[in-house]
């Protein structure tokens, strides 16, 4: 299953608002990889809900991330990244392709 992660978020110093996450749903499916990453950017001022940027945490953070994306998008994400992973892993240990020169002993891939 595809995985959810923070990169990088920018905050305002002077109340800790954030501002912008740069944010990837990624999987390793060894030695596959696939990721899709998202930059989603909040204005405005804290509200009543609001939490101290000390006080955040990367599944609040991500809660956001998704809120701000959707949750049909962020499926739609999750299975494309399944999918690009599991066919990078096929592609690297079953090529459809090889280089390298019959003369010599050693193929390369």
């Amino acid at each position: 299953m595809a995985n959810w992660t923070v990169l990088e978020m920018n905050h305002r110093t002077s109340d800790g608002y954030v501002i912008e996450v740069t944010s990837a749903c990624e999987k390793t499916d060894a030695p596959g990889y696939a990721r899709k990453i998202f930059i989603n950017k909040f204005e405005g001022e804290p509200a009543s809900s609001y939490i101290p940027y000390d006080e955040l945490t990367k599944e609040v953070v991500l809660g956001w991330v998704k809120d701000a994306i959707g949750a049909e998008i962020v499926s739609q994400t999750e299975t494309e990244i399944d999918a690009v992973a599991a066919a990078n892993k096929e592609a690297i240990e079953n090529p459809s392709v090889e280089n390298g020169k019959p003369w010599v002993a050693e193929k390369r891939s």
